[in-house]
């Protein structure tokens, strides 16, 4: 008896193992709801410093400055690093102190940072999220909001 009741528990403890890489994706993913997206807030020349090529989702950490002249540290969640590859962007192409032009989607929380909606690197290069956007686009387009192009 002892030994069938250890087989079943090992059986349930096999069965969970082999279906984690399954479970794993749906865990990664989040949603992107404390993000408002009738609106974009942007910045001209805004540094960059630092970008973390990552999954799922990359970040960027830019120094802003605001119209009193101080500067604001934002962080945006951005796109998939497939995403950028797709458009032709690799990891070396965000350098630390680059200015960059950026728009974003605000974050629902009044905190500052949320999701990067476009970016455009010194050398004129224009990222745009489109990972992000098919799915903003619908529902802006239901909620009257402009959609940044």
């Amino acid at each position: 008896m002892f030994v069938m009741q250890r087989a079943h528990k090992c059986g349930w403890v096999i069965c969970l193992i082999l279906l984690l890489p399954v479970e794993m994706p749906a865990w990664a993913h989040h949603s992107f709801v404390g993000y408002d997206r009738t609106k974009t807030l942007a910045a001209d020349q805004a540094t960059l410093k630092e970008f973390l090529w990552g999954a799922p989702h990359s970040a960027a950490v830019f120094m802003i400055q605001n119209p009193d002249g101080t500067q604001t540290q934002i962080r945006l969640t951005s796109a998939s690093p497939p995403q950028f590859s797709k458009e032709g962007f690799k990891p070396t192409d965000f350098k630390a102190g680059d200015k960059m032009d950026i728009t974003w989607y605000p974050a629902k929380s009044g905190k500052s940072g949320g999701m990067l909606a476009s970016l455009k690197l010194p050398d004129g290069r224009t990222f745009k999220d489109t990972e992000f956007f098919p799915a903003a686009v619908d529902n802006d387009k239901q909620a009257g909001a402009e959609v940044p192009k």
